[in-house]
């Protein structure tokens, strides 16, 4: 039986029970990985769903665990609960995000906070976490999911552009604190995955601006992420998954 690429290996994907995290949890899956994921909002049952199809798509086992990653407190009982249970990470991506909707001049300072705390301030202290680990087995990779926010901001989401520029600073910082054991990159996806309460006009405003006018799928950045786990010489990037929205 030929060996898949990931056997042996250990991934944690943040916000891998839906949507895009699921989608790149599924894809490591695929290459024989054992699979943690988090998720806070989902419910139990559908976390439950999330393991078994994992699973059956090819995880050498498969785990959930729910986590307010927003939350200090909670990620340190989540990183406490990995050091007993999971004390091998070779993979990180981190994935779990908040894209809340909300104008200049109507932003809280409460949703501004929220904001940062799972978009930048998570991924940052997830991964201090497991870089120790990392450093220790004198291997890891640790992929970020940015967006094309970071460049390009929407008016309209400044926050949540502001904290993925954030992620894209932080991925060049930490490929220089962690190499060369840890190699970090991100992945910045344009109109790949949109909200579920956008109308087909959101659709047309989101696609329009791309080279290729049309809408990609959360297999496309699934498979970047791949990609970038199995690279050797790839550090400190940020891999456009966007359609050519950036060369605009």
């Amino acid at each position: 039986m030929e060996r898949k690429v990931f056997s042996r290996r250990v991934a944690l994907i943040t916000g891998g029970v839906k949507r895009l995290g699921f989608t790149i949890a599924r894809a490591i899956a695929a290459e024989g990985a054992e699979i943690i994921v988090t998720y806070f909002q989902s419910a139990p049952a559908e976390a439950k769903r999330a393991v078994a199809e994992l699973e059956r798509a090819g995880a050498e086992t498969a785990h959930a665990y729910k986590c307010d990653l927003a939350s200090l407190k909670s990620l340190r009982a989540f990183c406490a609960a990995l050091e007993r249970k999971h004390p091998r990470i070779d993979y990180l991506v981190n994935s779990a995000a908040t894209f809340p909707r909300e104008k200049f001049f109507e932003a809280s300072p409460a949703t501004f906070d929220a904001t940062f705390a799972l978009n930048a301030r998570a991924p940052f202290f997830l991964s201090q976490y497991v870089a120790i680990g990392m450093k220790r087995d004198g291997f890891g990779r640790i992929i970020n999911i940015a967006d094309v926010a970071a460049y390009l901001p929407w008016p309209s989401y400044l926050a949540y552009s502001m904290s993925k520029a954030a992620v894209v600073a932080m991925t060049k910082g930490l490929a220089k604190a962690l190499a060369p054991e840890i190699l970090v990159n991100a992945i910045a996806p344009g109109p790949v995955l949109l909200p579920e309460h956008y109308d087909s006009m959101d659709l047309k405003k989101a696609v329009e601006p791309t080279v290729l006018k049309r809408q990609g799928a959360p297999e496309d950045v699934a498979s970047a992420v791949v990609f970038l786990l199995q690279s050797d010489y790839i550090t400190g990037s940020t891999l456009p998954v966007d359609g050519g929205r950036m060369i605009r």
